[in-house]
């Protein structure tokens, strides 16, 4: 049996201080491809603590740490003399106070890279702000954009600030270590989820500016306001998704339902007459049921594919095959079906390798790593783990 491929971000370590919001993405993505993710937890507040779901804490470890104690503060200066990265989540100003920003650890290791991860950024005036995902996506427009023209704006399904923060900010963090592979520097990170999403808002945004009126929802092509790119009920009140925005791919769809007329006229000049194709098209899919649609169109260059639930999207044949989603019993004892790796690489793929670490599970373990000799390790263990 060969042995497995060795992993891009072997050798990497990363302290993890925080916690919640883009940097349990972060660390799950960058601990998927073999970085050494140590999570630092406070001492136990008798079972209130926040405990994130355990697929986002994957290929992880966790210790307690109580900073405030002289001896917390000691190991913590240890793990950052022997860690690449240090991310932190904290509100601005407070990892200063705490002595743990950038100016602080640079003394304590010269080339350390510091991430701060916060919804509005380090400075300006909404950095001290207290918000939450709905928050960061209204101040970038998302729900403006999203919804029906005569409605209000919508709320998206998902934590959308937090989910691409992560992925930006691992990807920071990649750019952040090929700097300091190059030239020996380390650097501070300044993320703000609101920069991230406004980043993917900048075509929305751009053709604000461009246009007299700005696009509300409902009212662009990438909201609805076409046939071509929409979401139509079938008979048995499952959904289709239609976005054929190539001409061609339009007009082989117009002509398997029956509607060649519109073929020509993907872009219609009067509000009323783009209304009457979606009308038409509505009409169309209501006579029959959801998966018999899809079979009929989906693999016909149609770009029509079936809106799933989350229970489809789990069992879905094209996710399994490539890995897209994984079954819990192919990964090991203690895994769950779950979502499987960003992407996929040829020559250092990753693995999913350790189900998410109990709270302060490996405490003992990194104590040793960093020096610490056996015979003090219990008791030391307990010191720092309480309040």
């Amino acid at each position: 049996m060969s042995e497995p491929s060795k992993l891009p971000l072997e050798g990497i370590r990363i302290l993890d201080l925080a916690r919640m919001g883009p940097g349990l993405h972060s660390s799950q993505i960058l601990g998927d491809f073999g970085a050494d993710i140590i999570k630092l937890e406070p001492p136990s507040k008798g079972g209130k603590e926040l405990i994130p779901p355990a697929v986002i804490s994957r290929n992880t470890r966790s210790i307690r740490l109580n900073l405030k104690k002289p001896i917390g503060r000691e190991i913590l200066e240890k793990l950052t003399a022997n860690v690449d990265v240090v991310v932190e989540g904290f509100k601005p100003g407070v990892a200063k106070r705490l002595g743990l920003d950038y100016d602080s650890l640079s003394q304590i290791k010269s080339d350390i890279i510091c991430v701060s991860l916060s919804g509005f950024g380090q400075e300006g005036p909404y950095s001290q702000v207290v918000a939450h995902d709905l928050n960061y996506q209204s101040l970038a427009g998302i729900p403006h954009m999203t919804g029906d023209v005569d409605g209000p704006p919508e709320i998206p399904g998902n934590a959308i600030a937090d989910d691409a923060g992560g992925i930006s900010a691992a990807l920071a963090i990649m750019m952040a270590l090929f700097h300091k592979q190059r030239t020996g520097e380390g650097q501070f990170v300044d993320l703000a989820m609101v920069d991230t999403l406004l980043n993917m808002m900048l075509l929305q945004l751009h053709f604000a500016q461009a246009e007299r009126n700005a696009p509300r929802r409902g009212q662009t092509v990438l909201s609805g306001r076409y046939a071509y790119y929409n979401i139509y009920q079938c008979k048995d009140g499952k959904y289709l998704s239609v976005g054929p925005f190539e001409p061609w791919f339009w007009a082989k769809l117009c002509g398997l339902l029956g509607v060649e007329e519109f073929a020509e006229h993907q872009h219609p000049e009067t509000e009323a007459e783009a209304r009457a194709q979606i009308e038409r098209l509505r009409e169309i899919f209501l006579t029959r049921d959801r998966d018999d649609w899809t079979r009929e169109l989906m693999f016909q260059d149609t770009c029509v594919t079936p809106v799933l639930d989350l229970d489809e999207v789990m069992s879905d044949r094209n996710h399994r095959e490539r890995g897209a989603i994984v079954s819990g019993s192919d990964l090991g004892e203690g895994f769950e079906d779950q979502v499987g790796l960003l992407f996929r690489m040829s020559k250092t793929p990753g693995r999913i390798r350790r189900v998410a670490p109990a709270v302060g599970q490996d405490t003992r373990d990194v104590l040793l790593e960093i020096g610490y000799p056996e015979s003090e390790i219990d008791e030391l263990e307990r010191e720092i783990s309480t309040a």
